[in-house]
């Protein structure tokens, strides 16, 4: 049995990153049965150029060491040493290499074939192969062939091993079977196995030059006649008559490629221009700037503030994926192909702010002092990314909660930066334009599928409402907006089959324009939030901006602003965060709401209105005083003057810290 890859090589920081990021391939390499920082590292090297162009144009690995080590001896010229990339292909392309018996010659033998001559073609794996290895494809298997003079080479002996059709069409063992494989590789082969550049086959002699030996015939002709059935029926290179239509036999030959089949980087997608700022003061924002989803929303919060406290800025847009609607052009006006200003803000979660750093490479962070705007909903950073700490040079955290969560791991400055909130984009939309009954006091909860169902808990404003109305002939109902869930997902499923009993009860699954969406907060009478952990609270700090009532669960970001003066708290206790229900949350605890103060909190505000205004009417005085953005913006400019002062910078390359 041939060993597998022993664990314990250390990733370098850029690997852990990714490692830690992608979660998918984890996923992946474990269902190949890989596992470890090992196989992962291993994995970068063939694959990570796909995934993280910058950083694996950029990263050093020893190769030697990784790829080269022999972890099953040769047993036969035919069947050279089994390598750990070679061990790591057989695992990683377990589907295609299963009929391959490891605990055999011969099975070892095939997968060998089946490796150099369909493997390091189709994933690029020359570069990736040793010398020796390299040399071994392109050795001679036989003396030279009358009647052409050139020996069979390695490559085209391992396709024939490594197919059934050519093994049938072939037997090596004759003249004339050698002579015909040579032929079909020449010919067919080596471009239908993608044999070309480094990895294509150099005959000894020139295959097109006219080969006086050969009565002025090329070698090429010769192999051709030699594959054709009715040609060598009807035609003979020794008449001279013949030779003409021999040479028509010739294919005009495909210009051969000068590179070999290498792992072509995917080129990185320059978000920006690199170069210097052209100003002295000023604010690059970088993030969703045409997202229409909450963290989206941060940046055209954070560009509204600077504006009103007229702090110069631009915006870089950051594609936010395929699965997300980029329509919002509300900053488009602002957004820049380079960064005019010395600072730069992220506003996008550390995950991706790292991710971005691993896709996109240095320009967006060198040469400017880096602010990361990081929302995080768990109490704490997780330990295994704390090289991403080293992208940005100071943290400004939206709430206590958040700042707390960082500060506590945080080697580099934290700041409480209270985010804007503002509700001047707001369509008024009527109730019918959404189904809705006129009749009835409507509670509203507003979450993005994406931002995981257990932290947001849908479900419990369900309970809870169902609790707090039981008799079903109550005047109210419960509307549930949320975007991007997938019908397939069961919990999306349960959800839909909960809310369906109640008919007071109504689900919209659209994403609206922030106008419409706004509107759609105006056209109900209350907030009800039952989640487990806010970074902030945005959509609560806007229903108290529309002075609506707000019930929500004591805890995480909106503590900042929700209390028994401002809203409607919801009592909880802490518990463990649920395998699987967030990233990184494993021996984190958050919020679980208690159901009875959740009832009884939504059947006070219904009942009791007066209680209800005068506490909303608090909520809208203090959000619209502390979270204004000129206000807010104030705040980030004397921020930036300060950091102005101390003439603050990246160097010309940033990059993470290498211990």
């Amino acid at each position: 049995m041939c060993a597998s890859p022993a664990p314990g090589f250390a990733l370098p920081p850029p690997l852990r990153l990714a490692w830690t990021l992608r979660d998918d391939i984890r996923a992946n390499l474990r269902l190949a049965g890989l596992a470890g920082e090992t196989d992962f590292a291993v994995w970068w090297l063939c694959c990570g150029h796909e995934a993280f162009p910058a950083a694996a144009a950029n990263v050093d690995i020893d190769r030697e060491r990784l790829l080269h080590e022999v972890v099953c001896p040769g047993k036969t010229p035919d069947s050279p040493p089994i390598t750990r990339l070679m061990d790591f292909v057989w695992r990683f392309r377990a589907s295609e290499t299963a009929p391959f018996n490891r605990d055999s010659t011969a099975g070892r033998a095939a997968f060998t074939a089946w490796f150099f001559s369909s493997a390091v073609p189709e994933m690029a794996l020359w570069d990736l192969l040793s010398p020796g290895q390299q040399a071994w494809l392109h050795e001679a298997t036989t003396p030279p062939l009358a009647p052409v003079g050139l020996p069979l080479p390695r490559l085209a002996r391992l396709c024939w091993a490594a197919r059934h059709d050519i093994r049938e069409a072939f037997n090596p063992d004759t003249p004339e079977g050698t002579l015909g494989l040579l032929a079909w590789y020449v010919l067919y082969g080596a471009a239908e196995m993608g044999h070309s550049g480094d990895l294509a086959w150099r005959p000894p002699l020139p295959l097109d030059a006219p080969a006086p030996k050969l009565g002025g015939l090329s070698r090429r002709a010769v192999l051709a006649w030699t594959a054709d059935d009715a040609a060598r029926k009807n035609l003979d290179p020794a008449r001279p008559e013949h030779r003409p239509a021999i040479m028509a036999l010739v294919r005009p030959a495909a210009p051969e490629e000068s590179g070999p089949p290498r792992r072509k980087n995917a080129p990185a997608v320059c978000l920006v221009r690199s170069g210097p700022p052209r100003h002295v003061f000023g604010v690059n924002i970088i993030g969703y700037a045409r997202g229409e989803l909450g963290i989206g929303e941060d940046s055209r919060m954070f560009a509204q503030s600077l504006a009103a406290a007229d702090v110069p800025f631009a915006v870089v847009n950051v594609p936010a994926g395929a699965a997300v609607r980029q329509t919002d052009a509300w900053l488009d006006a602002c957004l820049v192909s380079e960064l005019p200003y010395p600072v730069s803000v992220f506003c996008l979660t550390g995950l991706d702010t790292a991710r971005l750093w691993l896709e996109h490479g240095d320009a967006l962070f060198a040469g400017r002092h880096n602010i990361g705007y990081w929302p995080w909903e768990l109490p704490a950073w997780p330990a295994c990314l704390a090289d991403a700490y080293g992208l940005v040079d100071e943290l400004w955290l939206s709430s206590t909660y958040t700042r707390d969560a960082f500060a506590a791991s945080s080697p580099v400055p934290t700041f409480l930066a209270p985010m804007a909130v503002s509700v001047d984009r707001l369509t008024p939309v009527p109730r019918a334009r959404f189904g809705l009954p006129e009749d009835r006091f409507l509670f509203l909860y507003v979450f993005d599928w994406n931002s995981y169902p257990a932290r947001k808990n849908p479900q419990a404003a369900i309970d809870a409402f169902r609790q707090a109305f039981p008799t079903g002939r109550e005047p109210v109902g419960l509307v549930l907006k949320t975007m991007s869930a997938r019908p397939e997902d069961p919990r999306w499923q349960l959800l839909q089959a909960a809310a369906a009993a109640d008919r007071r009860i109504a689900v919209l699954a659209e994403t609206l324009d922030r106008g419409e969406a706004l509107g759609l907060f105006a056209a109900c009478d209350a907030y009800v939030s039952p989640h487990r952990a806010e970074g902030f609270g945005r959509t609560m700090a806007e229903a108290m901006l529309l002075g609506r009532p707000v019930i929500a669960t004591a805890h995480s970001g909106n503590a900042d602003f929700l209390t028994p003066d401002t809203g409607f708290p919801v009592a909880y206790r802490l518990v463990p965060v649920g395998q699987g229900d967030y990233p990184f949350g494993e021996g984190l605890l958050w919020a679980e709401p208690a159901l009875e103060s959740l009832a009884a909190n939504m059947r006070l505000v219904a009942n009791q209105p007066t209680l209800a205004r005068r506490r909303a009417l608090a909520g809208r005085e203090l959000i619209a005083a502390r979270h204004a953005p000129h206000s807010v913006g104030t705040a980030y400019r004397r921020r930036l003057q300060e950091i102005a002062n101390l003439g603050t910078g990246r160097p010309a390359t940033a990059s993470i810290p290498t211990t």
